[in-house]
């Protein structure tokens, strides 16, 4: 029997990614962050496969919130630290865009220098 050995992810990928180098193009995150040698990469992730826009507020059980969002950018929590995703979102009902953010570190996780979902 095979067993395959699977690097184990840190619980914020903040923690072991370069704050000052996060870049959100459209719904891709990119950062560079550390291998499990020390080393580091380049990496990305796309946050439309993960996070969704429901009826105005950014929310990890839908998809695509790119499409009915602006303003997107990455901040940081200034009492936890905490990387967020922030942006104006589009109600389900019109054109009223309000203010939402959504915790990233809660579900990014870094693998051995790459940016997963888990």
């Amino acid at each position: 029997m095979l067993l395959i050995k699977r690097s184990r992810p840190t619980d914020q990928f903040s923690l072991t990614c370069d704050k000052d180098k996060i870049e959100i193009n459209g719904s891709i995150l990119s950062t560079s962050c550390k291998k499990s040698n020390g080393d580091s990469q380049q990496t990305s992730i796309d946050l439309d496969k993960y996070i969704g826009n429901l009826d105005g507020k950014l929310s990890w059980s839908d998809k695509n919130f790119s499409k009915s969002c602006k303003n997107i950018a990455p901040a940081q929590l200034l009492s936890t630290r905490q990387l967020v995703l922030v942006a104006e979102c589009k109600t389900a009902a019109g054109d009223t865009y309000y203010p939402s953010e959504i915790e990233l570190d809660s579900h990014i996780v870094n693998i051995d220098g790459t940016l997963s979902y888990e």
